[in-house]
């Protein structure tokens, strides 16, 4: 019951960025980033603790791009969020005893990353999201993630022509993209064992429960 209500009000919270972004309607002193913005903090509480990790990052790359000119941060910080699903994607990984290691190592990569031009740190970022969309095939993922994937790729295209061109309109799609992306990459699981859950029940029963709960 609790998170049916989260994900309406985050429902809400779309509607309402849609009608300030199209100028259906304005609120005195409200802007459309106010509601992306609490769109992402009641997704985070929907999260199991595996993804509230990722959530986090993507929380914080999400104010620095909505409220700041730190665009190059930005990027880097999301470079890390594809790091950290691709980290969930392994199956005999156990993920719950190393988020703090990862979150460790992450951060002062992240911050390095982000003193490159913004084009370079566009280029590592697309070479890691590709790696994640690679991943996300080969390890059979669910269909519902890889369709948050392709919105994701789809959000970030717009990003990128509104970025270059200035274009008004594909730049109110980001979020109508992004949004549900973060959604479907939040509520389904990135690994399914199909082919091999027999063998991992019999050879690896504690990695197999750490894994189902992703």
């Amino acid at each position: 019951m609790r998170k049916k209500c989260l994900f309406f009000c985050i429902v809400v919270c779309m509607i309402l960025f849609i009608i300030i972004d199209f100028k259906i309607y304005t609120f005195k002193g409200i802007t459309s980033s106010n509601f992306k913005f609490l769109a992402m903090i009641l997704l985070f509480f929907t999260a199991n603790r595996f993804k509230k990790m990722i959530l986090s990052y993507t929380i914080f790359c999400d104010f620095l791009l909505l409220f700041t000119s730190w665009y190059c941060l930005g990027v880097a910080f999301f470079t890390i969020v594809h790091i950290l699903y691709l980290c969930q994607m392994q199956p005999f990984l156990e993920y719950e005893k190393r988020q703090q290691e990862c979150m460790i190592m992450l951060l002062p990569f992240g911050i390095l990353l982000s003193f490159l031009p913004l084009y370079s740190i566009v280029i590592c970022y697309s070479m890691v999201f590709l790696l994640h969309i690679i991943s996300s095939y080969a390890q059979k993922c669910s269909n519902l993630y890889k369709i948050g994937l392709i919105l994701f790729v789809l959000c970030d295209c717009c990003t990128a022509i509104s970025f270059l061109t200035k274009n008004i309109i594909v730049g109110r799609c980001i979020w109508i993209l992004y949004l549900p992306s973060q959604i479907l990459l939040t509520i389904t699981k990135q690994h399914y064992f199909s082919t091999v859950l027999p063998l991992l029940q019999i050879k690896y029963p504690h990695q197999l429960r750490l894994q189902k709960k992703r």
